[in-house]
């Protein structure tokens, strides 16, 4: 709230005597007495004029598909729709708050602070402001506030639909995020360390907490449903599907690189299982660009050298993910997007995941500048079985859930995948994890705005997944501690 409690609203008393000011704050402050508010303690130093209606249509309010009544209606003023704050906020199982000293509206709902002075034109949550499109008006001692401003800060869902007489608002209160005081520990710390994007929390497939944090976009919060770029954690679908080729006989994991693809740097002696535990040698990056085929990628990679002796030293390699992608195309006459979707994605009814474009309505990606502000990042460019899948939170349960139930490999390649290959524990597509004496798996990706990790404890059933839209936070600390919070629980 710096910056907003000491402003004073300058400009609204426009020729009004203090005493009509005052009577006017007073009613504002009886308008919030029954949430917390006191008109008795209420001295406030500055007002906010009332003003009339600008517009004669009815409005029609519904919440969650009914019809309510507020005691207030909303009104149309210089084309901006503006609700009762208080009444809004109930609507949303807020607790509210009136600090009649400094006219400042303040509601809680799951875990979230919604902070707004009245006459300004902001409204914070969790301390980051949001622009409303118009200042906040005192209409007969209540604060009403721009009704899209309300409902994103709310993370409610608005639909609008009207005839010449009549309005009619509909609004549909938060129903993803899950929230609860045991939860507060855990969305204590991740507020703390700046994380913003979707967190979810499970135990044996349990929802414990889901919950957006930060900006999606401009004056648009993060919701936990939301569509994010899921990076390397795309690697595990990969590595599922190489493994559901070995059951089918189609391939050994001994095989060289060389029967499937000509021309790979030291192909002979390169084989799948080096390429699933990065131990290939070879060297991570490619070209990234929109218009890049998987061809092209293969083609690039036939120039490289490798950086170390194949089977010798662990050297994480995008490019041995996009060649184990390329082998997939080969051996199953399909795209790696085609296989993914009819192999995992369609039956395990994982309905808000697949393989991601510049069209895909995932949310933004920001990139820190020097001047320490967040900047919207340019599209994250991947390869096949590199990080080009999207996902949800849930979507990402669902997949979690698959594989402990036995649903997409076999248990004897689970325990390949899980199993270290290396002194730094990368398995096929997860990295092995102590937890406090208990085995897990884990991954973490990043790429052009976004920072994301899945953490899975295979003996608990604890489950971790955070989809961040902030390049560089650090994803394994966070995954650990919010595993250690819960656990503690």
């Amino acid at each position: 709230m710096t910056g907003i409690r000491g402003k004073k609203i300058a400009g609204w008393f426009n020729g009004h005597t203090v005493a009509r000011s005052a009577l006017i704050g007073m009613a504002a402050v009886s308008a919030f007495a029954g949430a917390g508010g006191s008109a008795a303690a209420a001295q406030p130093s500055s007002q906010v004029e009332a003003v009339q209606p600008a517009s004669s249509k009815a409005i029609a309010v519904e919440v969650n598909g009914k019809a309510v009544a507020w005691n207030v209606q909303p009104l149309i003023k210089d084309g901006t729709t503006f609700v009762p704050l208080r009444e809004a906020g109930k609507a949303a199982a807020g607790n509210i708050e009136w600090d009649g000293k400094t006219q400042t509206a303040t509601i809680k709902v799951n875990g979230d602070v919604i902070v707004h002075q009245a006459g300004t034109s902001v409204v914070t949550v969790d301390g980051l402001a949001m622009n409303m499109s118009a200042p906040s008006l005192n209409i007969k001692g209540t604060l009403m506030l721009p009704l899209r401003s309300v409902t994103d800060a709310l993370k409610a869902s608005l639909q609008l639909s009207q005839t010449k007489e009549l309005l009619t608002i509909r609004i549909q209160t938060d129903a993803v995020t899950k929230y609860s005081k045991e939860d507060a520990a855990i969305d204590a710390y991740l507020k703390g360390e700046g994380f913003s994007g979707m967190a979810l929390v499970a135990k044996d497939g349990e929802v414990l907490l889901r919950k957006g944090y930060g900006f999606s976009g401009t004056n648009k919060l993060n919701r936990p449903d939301a569509k994010s770029r899921i990076a390397s954690i795309t690697k595990s679908f990969t590595a599922a599907s190489i493994m559901q080729l070995v059951e089918q006989g189609k391939l050994s994991l001994t095989d060289p690189v060389s029967k499937y693809v000509t021309g790979i740097p030291r192909g002979d002696d390169i084989t799948i299982h080096m390429l699933l535990s990065h131990t290939s040698g070879l060297p991570s990056e490619f070209t990234r660009s929109g218009d890049v085929t998987i061809e092209q990628t293969i083609a690039e990679l036939r120039t490289k050298q490798l950086k170390y002796e194949p089977g010798t030293t662990y050297l994480y390699s995008n490019n041995g993910y996009v060649l184990l992608a390329y082998v997939l195309e080969q051996l199953s006459g399909e795209s790696y997007a085609d296989y993914v979707s009819e192999h995992f994605l369609t039956p395990l009814g994982m309905k808000n995941s697949g393989t991601a474009t510049p069209a895909t309505a995932t949310i933004q990606g920001y990139i820190l500048q020097k001047n320490n502000e967040w900047a919207a990042a340019p599209y994250y460019v991947s390869q096949s079985g590199t990080g080009t899948l999207y996902s949800t939170v849930d979507d990402l349960l669902k997949w979690d859930n698959a594989l402990r139930a036995g649903k997409v490999v076999s248990k004897q390649s689970l325990e390949a995948m899980y199993t270290p290959h290396s002194d730094k524990n990368y398995g096929y597509g997860w990295i092995a994890i102590n937890l406090n004496g208990e085995k897990g798996v884990f991954h973490n990706g990043s790429g052009s705005g976004y920072a994301t990790g899945m953490l899975r404890n295979l003996d608990s059933g604890m489950t971790v997944i955070l989809l961040g839209n902030h390049a560089g936070m650090d994803m394994t600390k966070l995954l650990q501690q919010v595993h250690k919070l819960a656990a503690e629980q």
